[in-house]
């Protein structure tokens, strides 16, 4: 029986081999195999990122690498925050121009000066100002005036235009107006022959100190400008002409230049 066993145990054993072989179940189907089943592989995104950033050195030490820092580009132009295109100021016809208001007491020095030695006036002006300071620009103005001395007066309007030159000190508040204004003016004359009214040709020659003060607006460049001005003025008339000369003070207003920031 021994003898039997043993020549018996190959054939048992290929027999065995051969089950296995075409055994086709699959290993999900078999008992007790769970150690076979195929699982799905996962993969952890940090950890990865963290061995990509090893490196070793000579002697095989992990060294811990620094994330490289990857910079936006800068677009170009400045940085500075602006106002939204809704709030800020706009364009009108009044910018690079200015206007003024102002009065004075002047003398009389024509021929008439016993009878009406002096008197008094009053102006509104209006600068274009498109040379921004650097030259000449036109000037009109608008202004009333009136002598007067017991039943004698001489009272009318005017309206003058002509070229003007303002010229602003460096690095002072300060500035310097020059202006030739010729023009017409309708005048009533009274005393105590009569009285009439008639258009006389006019003119006025102005030499002023300003003093310009920054106004604070978004966007803008106006100015607030006090000023002094000696004048000095005619009306002709070839019977009773009258040359006149006196100190204007007044105010001014420049709407300035908008400005835009990109």
């Amino acid at each position: 029986m021994l003898l039997l066993a043993l020549l018996l145990a190959p054939y048992v054993a290929r027999a065995a081999d051969a089950e296995s072989f075409f055994d086709d179940e699959l290993p999900e189907e078999k008992k007790n195999s769970d150690d076979l089943k195929s699982k799905p592989i996962e993969i952890n995104e940090e950890q990865e990122k963290k061995n990509a950033r090893k490196i070793t050195n000579e002697k095989g030490e992990i060294l811990q690498q620094k994330e490289k820092v990857i910079e936006k580009p800068r677009a170009d132009g400045p940085t500075e925050q602006v106002a939204p295109m809704g709030t800020r100021s706009k364009e009108t016809i009044l910018d690079n121009s200015r206007f003024s208001l102002a009065g004075d007491y002047f003398l009389n020095t024509g021929r008439g000066t016993a009878t009406l030695p002096a008197g008094w006036g009053a102006f509104l002006a209006y600068d274009a100002d498109e040379s921004h300071g650097k030259g000449f620009d036109l000037r009109f103005e608008v202004g009333y005036l009136n002598l007067t001395k017991s039943d004698s007066s001489i009272a009318g309007f005017y309206f003058e235009g002509g070229p003007t030159w303002i010229y602003r000190v460096p690095k002072l508040p300060i500035q310097f107006l020059t202006a030739i204004l010729p023009g017409l003016g309708y005048y009533n004359f009274q005393n105590s022959l009569g009285q009439g009214s008639g258009l006389k040709a006019t003119a006025h020659v102005a030499l002023g100190v300003e003093f310009p003060m920054l106004m604070k607006r978004a966007d803008r460049t106006d100015e607030f400008v006090p000023f002094l001005q000696l004048r000095g003025g005619v009306i002709y008339d070839d019977v009773l002409p009258v040359i006149s000369y006196g100190v204007y003070a007044g105010m001014a207003y420049k709407f300035g230049q908008v400005i835009f920031k990109y």
